[in-house]
C-alpha cells in the first residue's frame, strides 16, 4: 500500500500569480545563470515547487487525503483514475494548466 506520492512533469508554463508563493532566486556557478524556484501550498496539494530554469512542476500528494479528506481510506485500483481526473481538474484551477495523467 501507498499514500504519499512525489510526481514531476516538464516542460509546463504555469500561471503562478493564482496562487501565493515564496520565490528565492540564485545564481548558478556553473552556468553563471539566474534561477528561480517556486514553493506553494495548497489545501489539497501541500507540496508543490516549481523550477523555473527546467519549467518543472514537482508535487507530494497524498492520494486517499486528496481524494477522501483522510490518509486511512484504503485505496483500490479504481481510485486511480479518479485521482487523476481531479487532479488535472486541480492544476486547471491552481495554474491555468492541463496535465495529462500520461505526462506525470
Amino acid at each position: 500500500m501507498f499514500d504519499t506520492i512525489k510526481m514531476k512533469v516538464s516542460p509546463v508554463y504555469p500561471e503562478l500569480n493564482s496562487i501565493p508563493h515564496e520565490s528565492t532566486t540564485y545564481l548558478d556557478k556553473s552556468t553563471g545563470l539566474l534561477k528561480t524556484t517556486y514553493k506553494m501550498k495548497d489545501e489539497q496539494i501541500p507540496y508543490i515547487h516549481y523550477y523555473d530554469n527546467s519549467r518543472t512542476l514537482v508535487l507530494q500528494v497524498s492520494i486517499p487525503k486528496f481524494l477522501y479528506g483522510n490518509n486511512v481510506t484504503l485505496l483500490q485500483e479504481k481510485d486511480i483514475p479518479l485521482f487523476f481526473k481531479r487532479l488535472q481538474e486541480r492544476m486547471i484551477e491552481l495554474f491555468q494548466i492541463e496535465v495529462s495523467a500520461a505526462d506525470w
